[in-house]
């Protein structure tokens, strides 16, 4: 895909395009519009790391839409830290809240293959879209009304027998359609080595972190996709807090977006 055909693309997409309550932004130079789309400056774009080709399979394979370079950096970290959590072949199971057309379940499924995966990877979404926002997920720089609101929602929205076809190669793969945390007692019982969250909402990524956090082995892993969006403040919010009441061995949080720590 052209730079243009993606740019009018970003444009047209309701997620992506300006809208009439959206607070302007300060307009980017030339220098940073470069460093924004010129993706071919970092060599794992310009050689195609095997992570970055695993990217671009996996869109095909679940027809998801185009995304951001920050978006991109993202799920190449993603891979490569559930790489790293898979390659030490540690016990327990691998768990993706939120997961829309399970472009990255198909990245952590591919991975899981490859090492040979043992355990079961849990993919927990109401496949309806996104729940009611808090307090804590009105954001300053996208301030949207409630049909605004109304249409983002959607947006994330999924039947989840189409996310079941994208995933039909891995049999270890199970969904649990509902509301976070409804369905969590399921698992109750597990231990988890890797935590994919991408909920964007204050609430449910708050859920999630409390329930899973203590379930987690050693040295395991969580990811998750929101941190610092202005878009999805709340996200940053819930993880913070989190942080605060856990205290991780390490924690991480990109420039780019996303953040993830180590138990």
């Amino acid at each position: 895909m052209g730079l243009k055909e993606l740019l009018l693309r970003l444009k047209e997409t309701p997620l992506f395009g300006k809208r009439p309550s959206e607070t302007k932004a300060p307009a980017l130079t030339g220098v940073e519009q470069l460093d924004l789309i010129d993706r071919s400056q970092l060599s794992i774009f310009f050689e195609k790391d095997p992570l970055v080709a695993l990217y671009e399979v996996a869109m095909d394979r679940t027809q998801a839409p185009a995304d951001s370079f920050f978006k991109r950096c993202r799920f190449f970290s993603l891979a490569e830290l559930c790489e790293f959590a898979l390659s030490k072949n540690e016990p327990g199971d691998i768990v993706e809240c939120g997961c829309w057309r399970g472009h990255s379940a198909y990245m952590i499924s591919t991975l899981a293959s490859k090492y040979g995966f043992r355990g079961a990877f849990h993919i927990f979404d109401s496949f309806e879209g996104l729940s009611e926002l808090s307090e804590e997920d009105r954001s300053q720089r996208f301030n949207l009304n409630t049909q605004e609101v109304a249409e983002q929602a959607k947006w994330f929205a999924c039947p989840e027998d189409i996310v079941k076809a994208n995933l039909s190669g891995f049999p270890f793969v199970k969904t649990y359609k509902g509301w976070v945390p409804d369905r969590f007692a399921e698992v109750a019982d597990k231990r988890f080595s890797f935590v994919h969250i991408d909920l964007d909402l204050y609430k449910p990524i708050m859920d999630s972190i409390h329930f899973f956090y203590p379930r987690m082995v050693k040295g395991g892993i969580i990811v998750f996709d929101d941190y610092g969006s202005a878009r999805f403040p709340g996200a940053k919010v819930a993880i913070d807090e989190a942080i605060n009441k856990y205290s991780p061995t390490f924690f991480f949080r990109h420039p780019t977006g996303g953040a993830f720590l180590i138990v």
